[in-house]
C-alpha cells in the first residue's frame, strides 16, 4: 500500500514556505489603478464586459488597487477628459475598446488630445499591418490603427511576443476592446507592466446563516478595525453555506487577527469549514478529511488504485468530465495521485461540446481546468469517432477514465459500442464503481460541491 503521510510534513513545510515568501513584505500603499472601459456596445447591452472582470482578477494578484471602473462612449471628448481625469488620480490608467478601424474607434484620438499631443503613423505599427496582417492597400482603413500619438510608446511583451503591441503614453495603457484580443494581451502583459512586491492579505469564512445574522458584528468589526475591509456576499446556489465573508487589509497578522475576532463573534454553530480550492495543500486537506471519516477504506482504496493507474504511464491516461459530481471527485483523485507520484505533465481531459452541460455551465469547465492545470480536448457528438480523432493525434492515450459504468457512459453519450467495456479504441475504466451514494455525498461535501 502506498503510503500518503509521509508526503503531508513535507506538503505543508513547503506551503509554509510559500506563504512566508509571499507575505515578508513592507505593507505599505499599494498602486492604485482605474480601468475605462469604451465602447457604445457595453452601454447598449450589445456586448457584455468581461475584460474589467478579467483585468480586476490580475491586477489584484499583481498586489494592484483597483480604485474605479468607468464605462464611457466612443466620444472623443469624454475619453479625453476620463483618461486625463484617470491620469491624474491613478498609478495605472487601463482603457479597452476603440483601437479598431471603424469610425467609432477614437480612442487614440482622446489620449492625444487628453496630453496635448497629435497623431502620426507610427512607422512599426505600419509595417506589422502591412506584414504580419497581410494589408497591403495603402487606404486600407486597417492602417487607422497605426495611427497613434506622436510621444507614445509600444510595448510588445517579452520576446516580442505580442503580434500588436500595447499602446501606452505616460501611465495609460491601451488595449483592445475585444475580449479575445484583451485576455490574450493584458494576460501577457500584465505581469511585466504591473506586478508589485506588495499583497492584500485576504481570508474568508463561510455561514450556513443569512446576511441579518450577522450583520451587527460585522458593522462592530468595521469600526474596531479601520484598516481592515470586510465583504459579505450571499450565496444561493450552494447547499453548505448561504453566505461567505470576506476579511482584508495590508497585514497579515491583522486580518488575521480580524478573522479571529469575527469567528468568536459569530460563533461555531453557524459556521461552514470550507474548502474552496482543494488543490491548494491538497495532501495535507486529503488527510485531515480521512482522519475526521469514520469509514475511510474506500477514499483510501481509490487512491492507491488511481495511482497504480497513473504510474509510470500518465500520457496513456485521460478522464471524461461531464460537469457531474462524481467526475469532479475522479479529477481530484487523479490530482492527488499525480502529487504523490510527482508527475509534472498536466492530467488530460475530454468533454462533450454539444452536452446540455457544456452549453449552461462553461465557467465551471474554465474553473476546473485553471484549478487543476488540466489539458482540455473538446468532443463533438460522434464520440466514439471524435475518440479515433484523437488518439491518431496522440496515439499514446489507451485508458478513458469515467465516474459512472461504461454501460451507463455509452448510454449517456447515446454512443455505439460493441463492447461496453471500449469506446473509440480506448479502454473504459471507472474507479469510483465500488462507491455509493453515500460515499459520493461524503466526498462531495468535503469539496463543497453541491449534490442533491
Amino acid at each position: 500500500m502506498f503510503h500518503i503521510r509521509q508526503y503531508t510534513l513535507r506538503n505543508s513545510i513547503k506551503s509554509y514556505q510559500n506563504l512566508l515568501q509571499c507575505w515578508m513584505h513592507d505593507n505599505i500603499e499599494h498602486p492604485s489603478a482605474g480601468l475605462i472601459i469604451i465602447g457604445n456596445e457595453i452601454l447598449k447591452a450589445r456586448v457584455k464586459d468581461t475584460n474589467s472582470y478579467y483585468a480586476c482578477d490580475l491586477l489584484y494578484k499583481c498586489g494592484v488597487k483597483v480604485q474605479k471602473i468607468s464605462v464611457i462612449s466612443d466620444d472623443v471628448e469624454e475619453i479625453k477628459q476620463e483618461i486625463k481625469r484617470f491620469s491624474k488620480k491613478y498609478t495605472h490608467v487601463i482603457t479597452s475598446g476603440g483601437i479598431g478601424p471603424t469610425h467609432d474607434d477614437v480612442t487614440y484620438e482622446g489620449l492625444a488630445k487628453a496630453f496635448d499631443d497629435s497623431l502620426h503613423y507610427h512607422s512599426k505599427l505600419v509595417e506589422i499591418i502591412k506584414d504580419k496582417f497581410g494589408v497591403k492597400n495603402p487606404t486600407s482603413p486597417n492602417y487607422k490603427m497605426a495611427y497613434i500619438p506622436t510621444k507614445a510608446s509600444l510595448i510588445f511583451g517579452k520576446g516580442d511576443s505580442l503580434r500588436y503591441p500595447c499602446v501606452t503614453l505616460k501611465n495609460v495603457y491601451i488595449f483592445p476592446g475585444s475580449p479575445l484580443f484583451f485576455e490574450k494581451s493584458f494576460g501577457i502583459l500584465c505581469k511585466q507592466l504591473f506586478l508589485t512586491n506588495k499583497y492584500f492579505a485576504k481570508d474568508e469564512i463561510y455561514l450556513n446563516a443569512k446576511e441579518e445574522l450577522f450583520a451587527n458584528t460585522l458593522t462592530i468589526l468595521s469600526n474596531k478595525f479601520p484598516n481592515v475591509s470586510f465583504g459579505s456576499y450571499p450565496v444561493s446556489n450552494n447547499s453548505y453555506y448561504k453566505a461567505f465573508i470576506t476579511i482584508e487589509s495590508d497585514n497579515i497578522e491583522e486580518t488575521k487577527k480580524a478573522k479571529q475576532q469575527l469567528c468568536d463573534l459569530i460563533g461555531p454553530d453557524i459556521l461552514v469549514t470550507n474548502n474552496n480550492d482543494p488543490h491548494i495543500n491538497s495532501l495535507t486537506k486529503y488527510n485531515n478529511f480521512l482522519n475526521k471519516c469514520q469509514q475511510s477504506f474506500i477514499y483510501e482504496e481509490t487512491l492507491e488504485t488511481l495511482m497504480k493507474i497513473y504510474h509510470h504511464q500518465s500520457e496513456k491516461i485521460i478522464i471524461y468530465f461531464d460537469g457531474s459530481v462524481e467526475s469532479q471527485i475522479l479529477i481530484h483523485f487523479a490530482y492527488l495521485a499525480n502529487t504523490i507520484l510527482g508527475v509534472n505533465e498536466k492530467l488530460q481531459i475530454i468533454c462533450l461540446k454539444l452536452s446540455p452541460f457544456f452549453r449552461n455551465d462553461k465557467r465551471l469547465i474554465k474553473d476546473i481546468v485553471k484549478r487543476y492545470n488540466l489539458n482540455i480536448y473538446m468532443l463533438e457528438s460522434d464520440v466514439s469517432d471524435d475518440i479515433k480523432k484523437l488518439r491518431s493525434v496522440k496515439p499514446q492515450l489507451e485508458i478513458l477514465l469515467v465516474g459512472t459504468e461504461g454501460k451507463k457512459f455509452c448510454e449517456t453519450l447515446e454512443c455505439q459500442s460493441r463492447n461496453d467495456e471500449i469506446i473509440g479504441e480506448l479502454k473504459i475504466n471507472n474507479p469510483l464503481r465500488k462507491w455509493t451514494q453515500e460515499d459520493i455525498r461524503i466526498f462531495a461535501k468535503f469539496l463543497l460541491l453541491p449534490f442533491a
